[in-house]
């Protein structure tokens, strides 16, 4: 397998539209004005973990020669490249919300209060900003709060599901290996049917509250990436097994959206997925109109939007909250629709160019300090004739 036989350029364009699909959705929501899919940002995360499944398994077996997972070197190298591609720009945005807590709260009251009920309905989230406890600080910069029930969703970041992936992260290396022991289908399908098992335990039981912040609760989903990723290895129908077994997965009854519409869009999503990766070989009209969209999601303004995409998604809403609450303030008179459009111009201006910034200056800085100290770690291997 190598790079050049499968363009992945797409991911780049998926990515930077799963992160404005996420900016759009809480503008729709900090204003009142909600149409269609894009009310719904919470299925642009679903496509971010999809894609997140997709990327670990892929990148794996690149490496696989050079860096097995049978080995423990392997396990630290990638727990240290992803802890400093998540942690550095992380803690300055974590510092921040926590900072401005107080300042973010007041803005939101402001904006929810051109919003019918918008004050007593926002009431109930005070904690997810004011809370500036040593406890609070504490399990966010270690990660753990996604585990949790009670401060999994306790700032004014939308970092629920960072916490959620670094969980992926932390298991990853002893799910491959799983894997590797009983083959594909089978190791997934335990796996997946073990997670299936753990999340209706802890939903039963009160351990998920405020968002689907714990791995079991969507793991079927980076499932359904890590199967897309597996069906690269083989050849000719066999990858429309690993189609269906990616489909299949989507119909767990776990995390939201588990009804019709949302269970479609998430196929949707898989099987868009896969006829991007696999554009070649499709039919004619198919094929064309495949290429279309793999040329939008591929072209330069589109990766960069990719590239500020972690950026966006975790800023976003530490810039929209003060400017919907200066819109409240300012024009209180205007409607959902212009205050909505408003809220989006300035929101995403500001953010794409802070994104900008924080991708130059902490991103890439983190990314070739991870790789700096993960190379450390590496053991070097022959290289065979």
């Amino acid at each position: 397998m190598t790079d050049n036989r499968h363009q992945l350029a797409f991911l780049d364009g998926l990515r930077g539209f799963a992160s404005l699909w996420v900016l759009i959705g809480h503008a729709m929501f900090l204003t009142g004005y909600k149409v269609g899919l894009f009310a719904q940002p919470d299925m642009a995360v679903d496509l971010f973990i999809i894609i997140s499944g997709f990327l670990m398994v892929y990148h794996y077996q690149l490496r696989e020669e050079r860096e097995p997972w049978t080995d423990p070197s392997t396990w630290k190298v990638f727990w240290i490249r992803r802890f400093f591609r998540i942690a550095p720009l992380y803690y300055v945005c974590l510092a921040a919300a926590i900072w401005f807590g107080p300042d973010l709260w007041q803005a939101r009251l402001d904006g929810a209060a051109v919003m019918s009920g918008g004050v007593a309905e926002t009431a109930r989230y005070a904690d997810r900003y004011l809370d500036q406890s040593l406890t609070n600080i504490l399990m966010h910069v270690s990660f753990l709060f996604g585990m949790t029930s009670t401060h999994n969703f306790r700032t004014a970041l939308p970092d629920w599901s960072i916490g959620l992936e670094m969980q992926f992260y932390l298991f990853l290396p002893f799910l491959m290996l799983v894997i590797l022991r009983l083959r594909w289908f089978l190791g997934m399908a335990l796996l997946v049917g073990f997670a299936w098992i753990l999340g209706r335990w802890l939903e039963r039981n009160g351990f998920v509250v405020g968002a689907y912040s714990i791995l079991a609760m969507k793991f079927h989903l980076f499932a359904a990436g890590m199967l897309i990723a597996m069906s690269v290895r083989v050849e000719g129908t066999r990858k429309w097994l690993f189609l269906l077994a990616a489909i299949a997965v989507i119909f767990v009854p776990l995390g939201g959206g588990r009804d019709l519409f949302h269970r479609a869009i998430k196929i949707g999503i898989v099987c868009g997925f896969f006829a991007l990766l696999y554009k070649d070989a499709l039919p004619g009209i198919l094929k064309r109109a495949v290429g279309l969209l793999d040329v939008v999601f591929s072209n330069p303004a589109s990766r960069l939007i990719g590239d500020l995409s972690y950026g966006a998604y975790l800023i976003h809403l530490m810039v929209m909250l003060p400017v919907c609450g200066w819109l409240a303030n300012r024009f209180p008179d205007w409607a959902a629709f212009p205050r909505f459009w408003a809220a989006l111009v300035l929101t995403a201006s500001i953010t794409y160019g802070l994104s900008w910034v924080a991708y130059r200056s902490i991103e890439l800085p983190g990314i070739a300090l991870g790789r700096q100290v993960a190379g450390r770690f590496q053991r070097s291997r022959p290289v065979l004739a």
